[in-house]
Parts: structure tokens; sequence; C-alpha cells
């Protein structure tokens, strides 16, 4: 195995201000001789895995004998560059039980602070960080539930039934005002809600860039209903007057479900190591591709969404001639 210097200045941390680890724990990282960790016939018992925009850093509990820690390698490898860059060992076999936990425990909490990355931790084998459904923004972990394969009809009925898995079950704060969808309200739009005029002016009137691109991921209808508490039509003339004349949502499901099956087995269900860095390497790209996308949709969209006066005026138009614009009364409409 090629390695770099011994500088611990290339000890993987958090990121980019972030947090890092301990002084502590740094001053107790030495080079490691490979042949030792072959001659103890040692075996990985947890693994973290943090990809970004710089580097993959692995940390590795080896174990020897009956499941007994021995020693923690550390391992740093540069995103331009697949040869690793610098190996470290920590040796823990002397210490307590609570010595080699506190030591994962630094690593964890510092790629956790990390919201630029991609994490998975072993221990946690059903989740993974940094790739959640939905805006790339959100912390939430994305489940790695192996789900069975829908049949063609029921894909047909329904696109978002392909998709790999929900991120919920971790509170995430959603814009001011706004609530968060979660996958039991996502049919409540059957029965359409009725939205007075007073109340869907004062929320048209307070929307901004943020609360649209909150709501991208979701269906039209949902968006508008459940999210932003106004009525379709209401919403669709804000995106034809603010440049986004087609709903997004279909174009992230589609990078959301390349997120599937055999690349959470790749993860979780491997014995191979660099099966799962590569794994959770291309989960890092499907979020960096859904950046990009939210990025060249939101670049079209002005700061200040614009035609809002016209809109409510329309709106207020189609109250006094008794059209209940947002109500059970307003035409369906095809999600574009």
């Amino acid at each position: 195995m090629a390695t770099g210097g011994s500088s611990s200045s290339s000890v993987p941390s958090g990121g980019a201000g972030s947090g890092s680890v301990s002084a502590d724990l740094k001053a107790r990282l030495l080079r490691p001789d490979p042949a030792d960790c072959n001659n103890k016939d040692c075996f990985p018992v947890r693994v973290l895995v943090h990809v970004n925009e710089h580097r993959k850093a692995i940390v590795a509990l080896h174990a020897i004998g009956d499941r007994q820690p021995d020693h923690v390698i550390v391992i740093n490898i540069k995103a331009d560059d697949e040869d690793v860059q610098t190996t470290y060992g920590i040796d823990v076999s002397a210490g307590s039980d609570e010595d080699y936990i506190q030591v994962m425990d630094e690593w964890y909490s510092a790629f956790r602070l990390d919201k630029t990355g991609v994490f998975y931790d072993s221990k946690e084998n059903a989740v993974i960080y940094g790739v959640p459904r939905g805006h790339p923004g959100v912390d939430l972990p994305r489940y790695l539930t192996i789900l069975p394969t829908p049949k063609k009809k029921q894909l047909e009925n329904d696109p978002a039934a392909g998709s790999s898995s929900s991120a919920v079950g971790a509170a995430a704060q959603p814009p001011p005002g706004l609530v968060l969808l979660t996958p039991d309200q996502t049919t409540s739009t059957d029965k359409r809600r009725r939205f007075s005029f007073p109340d869907q002016r004062k929320r048209i009137k307070s929307m901004t860039k943020s609360d649209l691109e909150y709501y991208l991921h979701k269906t039209q209808k949902e968006a508008a209903d459940i999210g932003l508490s106004i009525g379709t039509t209401a919403l669709k003339s804000i995106c034809r007057a603010n440049s986004l004349p087609k709903w997004p949502y279909r174009k992230i499901l589609k990078i959301d479900n390349e997120f599937d099956n055999s690349l959470k087995k790749k993860i979780t269900q491997s014995s191979n190591l660099g099966r799962t860095v590569d794994g959770v390497t291309k989960a890092f790209e499907i979020r960096k591709k859904k950046e990009a996308l939210y990025q060249q949709i939101m670049a079209d969209i002005p700061e200040e969404l614009q035609g809002i006066d016209g809109i409510v005026d329309e709106l207020q138009d189609a109250y006094n001639a008794g059209l209940h614009i947002g109500t059970d009364d307003e035409e369906e409409e095809q999600d574009e």
C-alpha cells in the first residue's frame, strides 16, 4: 500500500469550515506497519466512510480473535487521485472499551459536521447521510432498506414507486410558515382542501424563491396543496411568471432513483471495503448531480418573485366571478 507523508495535517476532518478531530486524537496517530496488521489476522468490525469534494476518508476499527478491538486504521485519499495518500494507525488493544468507542465517536462527529459530503457508518447500516431524497440541502438520512422491485403496472401508475427510500425519521426545518411533507401526507391531495382568498393572498404575497425551491421534489399538486397551502393554478401562474414553465419534479425523481437497490447492496452487503467505498463515492456523485440540477433551475428564477400583484389580482377576479381557485371546484390539471 502506497503511503504519503507523515504530517497529521493530512488527517481527514469534517471538511472546510467544520469541526475536526481533537488534537489529542491526532497526537495518537502513528505510521502503521501493514505487515503487523496482516500478521494479526485482523478483520474490520466497524467502518466509517466519508466522501466530499476534496477527499475520501476511511476509518476502520479492526479486531482480532473473538472480535477483540485491537487497532484503528485511518486512510486518506485525494479525490483526484485513487492512490492512498496517507495511512495512520491507533493502537486500542491496551485500552478499555471506552477508549476505542471514543476514538470512533470522534471521527463520527467530525464527519457528521461536514454537510457537503456523504457519510456511511457500518454500525448504522440502515442509513447513509448526505444524500437525502428531495432537496439536497436537507440534513435527513437516506434509508438503505432493500425494497421489493415494483411491478411494471405499478410503475406506470406511480413513478415514485420505483424510488429507493424515503428520508423520514429525523427532524428537518422547513422555511418559516411552511409544512414539512412526510410520506403519509402525499396522498392527501386526493381530497383537495379549500383555501379562502384572504389566506391565499397572504401566502402568495409572502412567498420567496426559497419557498419554491424547498418543494421542487414534490408533485406540483403536493407542493401547492400541502406545502404552500395555495391553489395549484396559482402556483403554476407564479412559476410561469418566474422562469419556471415546467415543474421539475420528474427530473429530480429520476436522479433520486439512481440510488437503487444495487447501490444499497454495494454499500451495505459487501465484504470488500473497496466496493463499499465505491458505493459511497457513487452516492456522492448522485448528490453532486442533483445539486447541479437545483442550481440550474434556481439560476433562472429572480431573487424576488415577479408578477405577484398581478397573480393576486387575477385570483381576486376569479373569486369575484365565483370561481373558487384552489378549492375542490378548481379544474384538475396534470403535473407537467
